[in-house]
């Protein structure tokens, strides 16, 4: 009785059901007791996008703030401050600078990026220009951490899903080994 059990859990039928469980897990994930949500390979390759995708914004965005490849530097002024209203309602406040061109001309532009804190008039900047289009100058700011910070947070998912690929690759290739296995022994 014992031996005949024996041969029931270590027959084909179990192997091919815990192959096809294992494909199955390895290919879309299996929710776990508990709420847990398991990727699946595909699930895998999202997140492995996604970072690459956030590894890209955060790297475009730094070069935002990087002065222009044959650019000129200069300290700009704020001259005034504009305000908006965001979605919340907060108010947001936004810098005018001014600055000189290497030529002589006066140039007045205003910052793209906004903040919830107003910006004392009479402060300084960095700014870069091209001499031919100094109306497209941008800020370098002292520090940019922020784009850095997205440059990680994309780098963890695009590791993350690398990892749970590799992870979901070994399930899928033992599953299919237990599956043949089990059809091997008829």
């Amino acid at each position: 009785m014992a031996n005949r059990i024996m041969r029931i859990l270590t027959g084909r039928g179990v192997r091919a059901a815990a192959g096809a469980t294992l494909v199955a897990d390895g290919l879309v994930g299996i929710d776990v007791p508990g709420g847990r949500k398991r990727a699946g390979i595909f699930g895998s390759l999202v997140m492995l996008a996604v970072g690459i995708v956030f590894i890209w914004v955060g790297w475009w965005w730094h070069g935002q703030h990087q002065p222009y490849d044959g650019g000129t530097s200069t300290t700009a002024t704020v001259a005034r401050v504009t305000t908006s209203r965001d979605s919340d309602g907060r108010t947001m406040y936004s810098r005018v600078l001014t600055f000189t061109t290497s030529d002589g001309r006066p140039v007045e532009f205003t910052e793209s990026e906004r903040s919830t804190r107003r910006p004392a008039i009479g402060s300084s900047a960095t700014v870069s220009y091209l001499p031919q289009d100094p109306e497209s100058a941008r800020i370098i700011p002292e520090t940019d951490w922020l784009p850095y910070g997205v440059i990680a947070m994309g780098a963890l998912a695009a590791l993350i899903g690398v990892v749970i690929f590799l992870v979901r690759l070994v399930s899928i290739v033992a599953g299919i080994y237990l599956l043949t296995a089990g059809r091997r022994r008829q």
